[in-house]
């Protein structure tokens, strides 16, 4: 995620915006928290509304002079497809040094039982990971449908003279920006299931 970074560069990110990688606007920093060797344990946002949020080193990711926070479910999941992958080439490797004798049949099979152990185990965590990614979808159905509502309630609100259009026009333009967000959540979502389902 970010690279290592000095005390005093940490320290200049304070009092700056944070997004997440879909463009949402998640508050100010507020804090850097450094472990024993001045290494950035976590950032502490204020969310505007006095809510505090902290985002763990692995959360956080540089884009140029921008800090982007990484949502949780992405990080899981792009950890569980690197040790399937490594995994199944652990196992393409052994069954190589099998054919080209470069390893004894009782270390091959000894070894391959260990590694289809861990795969056994990395479908039980790709189950439960769609299981986690599905519910997220859930929850972004929920939004949409709640932030579409509100906006065909200001358009008919709009239409029928209750407000005047610059109202209007304030309200949608916080609005639509956020349908917006969702909706590449959504299709983030849909490409790592997709990711997920190829593999064993």
């Amino acid at each position: 995620m970010m690279t290592e970074l000095s005390e005093p560069e940490l320290k200049g990110f304070l009092g700056k915006q944070i997004s997440d990688t879909y463009g949402r606007r998640l508050g100010t920093i507020i804090g850097v928290t450094l472990n024993d060797f001045g290494e950035m344990q976590s950032l502490e946002l204020e969310k505007g509304n006095n809510e505090l949020q902290r985002l763990s080193f692995d959360q956080i990711s540089m884009d140029r002079d921008k800090i982007i926070a990484v949502s949780k479910w992405k990080i899981q999941i792009e950890s569980l497809l690197k040790e399937m992958d490594s995994a199944q080439r652990r196992l393409v490797a052994l069954s190589d040094l099998l054919k080209r004798k470069e390893i004894p049949r009782n270390l091959y099979d000894e070894l391959t039982q260990k590694h289809e152990e861990a795969i056994k185990n990395l479908k039980s965590k790709k189950t439960a990971t769609i299981e986690i990614i599905q519910s997220r979808e859930k929850e972004l159905d929920r939004q949409i449908e709640d932030l579409t509502k509100i906006l065909i309630e200001l358009k008919a609100g709009k239409w029928s003279d209750e407000f005047s259009t610059k109202v209007y026009e304030v309200a949608s333009n916080s609005i639509e920006p956020n349908l917006e967000y969702v909706a590449k959540e959504k299709r983030d979502l849909a490409d790592h299931i997709a990711e997920l389902t190829k593999l064993f």
